[in-house]
């Protein structure tokens, strides 16, 4: 029978691999520190929430940092605490120097489902109707935004809703004539984005009592804009877009210090929209936080009694058993010690907390995971129940 790494190293139900998907595993965050940040964070937005505002914050951190799975985190936990925001994600594109703001801005739109965007544009015109809501042309103040928001979003066929969701976004060459013949061909201007913007936030929050939060993650590639005019319009484009207050807007950014930060978020006129102490800075974890981390992960991870407090809630409730299989017990000699490090053994463990803490890509808890998972391969390809000094210093000495 072929080996497998859940049954080698007695993984819980639910997992399968040393592998964190952000996506996949976005219910689980590790680390104390990490869960604080998303704590004061979630804090914020949900205090921002009382009064329909939109919290705007930069949060950057060097690359492999986990701002990533900290972002799906909070998608999570907003969507388990029955938070009033409605969270999408946005992974910026491989940019170029001269490229549209419409890049962005039709991901923002279209990452909202066109489910969800008919049925809040239908209840809203309903609304209207019954002079229970103010016109979208008051408040978008354009008549073709404000056409293609109300006749268009509404419309049964989901195909041609998305097709409106293109044409809101900014993107060109959209067939618009079921709408109108005389409509614009397309929006670009900064204004227009943040027209559209602002009708969006009125529909989620007369309808849904709800505030959409954009996580626009790899901000980093706003850098990327070296064209004088490309630039103008970005920056333009982003002021405009962190000024309307029920909208939330958290950009994730690779940057190892502040020094690093795309000229964008360093202007005057977008600190001050984002807010001076919204520059949120996720420094690397310490040798002793990347140990907990480690530890924390493999107690979670494999049977070897009770799963940490934070994650007993969101595992699956057969991976709650506290028991130990007696297979395990045997392979560790009973000893607790052994035990608390397994797959490594006690020496293994030492040598690979020291490895990933120190060099170049230190502490960096993707780094960890990957060096974590080879091992464990490399210990499966010999046929070892543990991982050894011996592989961890083998899986140390490859690549750079």
């Amino acid at each position: 029978m072929s080996k497998t790494m859940d049954t080698w190293f007695f993984m819980r139900p639910g997992f399968t691999t040393f592998n964190l998907e952000p996506k996949t595993h976005s219910q689980y965050l590790f680390g104390q520190r990490d869960r604080r940040q998303r704590d004061l964070l979630l804090g914020t937005l949900e205090e921002a929430g009382y009064s329909r505002d939109g919290h705007k914050a930069a949060i950057f951190g060097d690359y492999g940092r986990g701002k990533t799975h900290q972002c799906f985190n909070i998608m999570f936990e907003i969507r388990k605490r029955g938070m009033n925001i409605a969270p999408v994600y946005i992974k910026c594109s491989a940019y170029k120097s001269k490229e549209p703001f419409h890049s962005l801005f039709t991901e923002m739109v279209s990452s909202h489902s066109a489910e969800t965007l008919n049925r809040i544009a239908t209840e809203y015109q309903r609304r209207v109707n019954a002079k229970q809501a103010p016109d979208l042309q008051e408040v978008v103040q354009s008549e073709d935004i404000a056409l293609v928001m109300r006749t268009g979003l509404p419309m049964v066929n989901l195909t041609q809703v998305k097709n409106c969701m293109r044409w809101l976004g900014g993107e060109p060459k959209i067939d618009m004539s079921s709408i109108s013949d005389s409509i614009k061909p397309q929006l670009a201007d900064s204004r227009e984005f943040g027209a559209v913007m602002r009708g969006l936030a009125a529909m989620f929050a007369t309808v849904d009592g709800s505030v959409p939060l954009y996580l626009i993650d790899e901000a980093e590639r706003f850098q990327n804009m070296t064209n004088p005019d490309t630039y103008f319009t970005w920056l333009a484009s982003i002021r405009e877009l962190t000024e309307i207050h029920n909208v939330g807007m958290l950009f994730l950014i690779g940057a190892k210090s502040r020094n690093d930060l795309p000229n964008i978020f360093v202007t005057d006129e977008i600190v001050r929209r984002i807010g001076v102490s919204n520059y949120i800075e996720f420094t690397n974890p310490s040798h002793d936080e990347l140990e907990a981390f480690i530890l924390e992960l493999l107690q979670t991870f494999i049977k070897k009694g009770e799963v940490p407090a934070p994650h007993q809630g969101v595992v699956d409730p057969k991976a709650l058993d506290p028991s130990i299989p007696e297979e395990l017990t045997q392979i560790t000699g009973g000893d607790a010690s052994r035990l608390r490090v397994f797959p490594f053994e006690p020496d293994a463990f030492e040598e690979f907390v020291e490895q990933v803490t120190r060099g170049e890509l230190a502490s960096k808890p993707s780094e960890v995971l990957l060096r974590l998972q080879k091992a464990a391969q490399r210990a499966m390809r010999h046929d070892l129940r543990t991982i050894s000094s011996k592989i961890v210093n083998e899986i140390s000495s490859e690549g750079f």
